[in-house]
């Protein structure tokens, strides 16, 4: 006869299934886009996510405390995550900007805040998920979703959605499918019977998007994912108990590099030269190139979590804006982008993961041959065998590309799931557990809902604001931007920029209320400032003030606007001297106080930084012709033709009526 259920237990169990479905829930993050907020790719996901892991982690505190066998475990995994979360913190306390560090931009939302919900989950699946059983429905969640955004992806008319799905670009969709690819072929493992038909058919369905998106193949995450194969084929017949494929396995491996060079190049990058190792994208390489001068500078702990966009201006290239984008918040390298973030020691903490995982992973492998060769060899050893390929592949795509919080879930779950295995529940019930009062529990929780609210639900209320002001009419935009401020801190890195732009909208449009505007303008070059006071090394605040202040002098004709954007322009440019950008601002700055020789020596320096960049040659005819000097315009305009003769027919198109506004 089965036991009554104590209060205890029941409770127990209540708490249990919240954790159990809330992680279940949070796995639908990827598929969340809701268009009415700012940056409605990142934000919603992100802010779902974060919730879902709020509420569940108040459910395991309490679960904790009511059994201490749910309690974390001390394991070598766990502690290297935790000495990487600790070692972030260091480094943003050290860095440039704390607050930048922890909030991080509504256009990435992957700050310091992101992560410690990243590892709340972690902590969550690793001690609560102790059964296979529900690895597997976690696992199948995923790929149900996974499912649903790749179908949405093939179905989609709009090229942005058919690229990313609703994760919005073609990188990070390659790098959600990459998990869920591997997470299919463990259930293939671990299932039975008809359950290997929808497994196969979702991996069928993942490989093809992977290697044939509609509108961008990326091209980084299909050579790594090439390389994971090749590795997990070497594992398995390196493994092999089968004599007759070890003798075969040097000529099979030769032909697999083959098969795989041929696809690449038929296939995924027909007409165009194909190298894993070179690089043919000029503007990563410039950007990787200013992202090792600025690790070198910050070695040892560099310049903060989310802190690139200092050291970005300090060593900018003049080339870069010839390569098509002038601004970059990352280094598009792990490598580069950990070691500028958290130098060194950053680095090694990160890649301390991987080694302990992989190392953890090959043991068992290790182990289960030898108790059992063949058995274990058909079923057990290709799970870590997949799962060491999986951390290979999600390193090197990452060379090319960074993570956001789709793949950022799908890692810290992997590394749960891998925990799982490594630590089975018999190895856990002897290992030591972290302590966790009651008092220390209610505290936990206490600050989980202060997180919950000032973390997620002021800066999602604060996006929406954001998005109100950039589409309102101006009678609505105004509060909609000082509302935005005022809900949350991490406004200041993005909202100002935003208002401005507005407020420049507004000015070139007719019909405006004259007062309501200046009110406007006086707003956002407030706002502009208190940004900089509190993030003083952004020149990219800097340079949007002094273009504020220039717009600002066309409405109100006041030389002090034109005074505050020559001082903030000349603080920029010292932070920032190869951003010809900054000189073509400065330049109208000259022009509206009348000195024009210096307007144009300013152009013409511009011109020199980069020269295939028609931009500055079309500044510095300008110049010319306000001076009234048509020869100095016409040989201006031949100089930029000998530059690059197709500029022809657009120099003289646009030269005819051209002003500087």
């Amino acid at each position: 006869m089965a036991k009554a259920l104590t209060d205890k237990d029941k409770l127990e169990n209540v708490f249990f299934k919240i954790v159990e479905y809330g992680a279940y829930l949070a796995m639908f993050a990827p598929l969340i886009f809701l268009k009415e907020y700012f940056f409605p790719f990142v934000v919603p996901k992100t802010i779902f996510f974060r919730v879902v892991v709020d509420l569940v982690f108040i459910a395991y505190i309490i679960l904790a405390v009511l059994n201490q066998k749910y309690r974390p475990k001390i394991t070598p995994l766990t502690i290297a995550l935790t000495a990487f979360i600790a070692v972030l913190f260091l480094t943003a306390l050290v860095g440039v900007n704390f607050e930048r560090s922890f909030w991080s931009v509504f256009e990435r939302m992957t700050g310091l805040l992101t992560f410690l919900h990243l590892f709340a989950f972690y902590v969550v699946l690793a001690s609560v998920f102790q059964e296979r059983k529900y690895w597997e429905r976690i696992l199948s969640v995923s790929i149900f979703v996974a499912i649903l955004i790749s179908l949405y992806t093939l179905t989609f008319n709009d090229p942005i959605h058919q690229s990313g799905g609703t994760l919005g670009n073609s990188s990070f969709l390659a790098s959600y499918i990459i998990f869920n690819i591997f997470f299919a072929a463990i259930l293939l493992v671990w299932k039975r019977g008809l359950w290997r038909i929808p497994l196969g058919l979702a991996l069928a369905l993942f490989i093809f998007l992977l290697f044939f998106n509609p509108v961008v193949i990326t091209k980084g995450a299909v050579s790594s994912f090439l390389i994971g194969a090749v590795l997990f084929a070497a594992g398995f017949l390196f493994f092999s108990q089968n004599k007759i494929l070890k003798k075969l396995s040097p000529a099979f491996l030769i032909l697999m590099i083959l098969l795989g060079v041929f696809i690449v190049k038929n296939f995924h990058f027909k007409d165009r030269p194909f190298s894993l190792l070179e690089i043919r994208d000029r503007s990563r390489q410039i950007v990787w190139q200013m992202g090792f001068e600025a690790w070198q500078e910050r070695f040892w702990l560099g310049w903060g979590w989310e802190n690139f966009n200092v050291p970005f201006a300090k060593y900018y290239k003049s080339e870069l804006p010839f390569t098509g984008d002038a601004w970059y918040d990352r280094v598009h390298n792990v490598v580069l982008d950990t070691g500028v973030a958290g130098g060194i020691i950053g680095l090694l903490s990160y890649l301390s993961i991987f080694g302990v995982a992989i190392f953890a992973l090959f043991k068992q492998i290790l182990n289960l041959t030898r108790k059992d060769p063949v058995k274990s060899f058909q079923i057990d050893v290709l799970v870590p065998l997949a799962l060491i390929s999986l951390l290979i592949v999600y390193f090197l795509q990452n060379i090319w590309v960074f993570d956001m919080i789709s793949s950022y879930i799908m890692f810290f779950m992997t590394l749960a799931l891998i925990g799982f295995l490594i630590y089975p529940k018999e190895k856990q019930e002897k290992m030591q557990a972290v302590s966790l009062s009651a008092f220390a529990g209610g505290l936990l929780i206490v600050l989980t809902i202060f997180a919950l609210f000032y973390g997620n639900i002021q800066p999602a209320r604060a996006s929406r604001a954001i998005l109100n002001g950039i589409v309102l009419l101006l009678e609505q935009s105004l509060p909609a931007f000082q509302k935005a401020f005022t809900l949350a801190s991490m406004a200041q890195f993005e909202a100002p920029e935003r208002f401005s732009f507005r407020m420049a909208a507004f000015a070139s449009t007719q019909d405006q209320n004259p007062e309501l505007l200046i009110s406007g303008f006086q707003s956002a070059e407030q706002e502009l400032k208190n940004a900089i006071s509190k993030n003083p090394g952004d020149v990219r605040l800097l340079m949007f003030l002094g273009k504020h202040s220039n717009i600002f002098y066309q409405i109100t004709k006041q030389n002090e606007k034109l005074s505050q954007a020559l001082d903030v322009l000349t603080k920029a440019q010292g932070l920032s001297p190869g951003n010809q950008q900054i000189v073509w601002e400065l330049a109208q700055t000259k022009v509206y106080l009348g000195e024009f020789q210096e307007a144009l020596s300013l152009a013409e320096k511009a011109v020199d930084m980069e020269p295939r960049l028609l931009d500055s040659h079309l500044i510095v005819i300008q110049v010319a012709k306000i001076m009234g000097d048509e020869d100095l315009a016409r040989q201006k305009i031949e100089e930029a033709i000998k530059i690059n003769p197709a500029w022809e027919q657009e120099l003289t198109k646009l030269i005819e009526s051209a002003n500087i506004q």
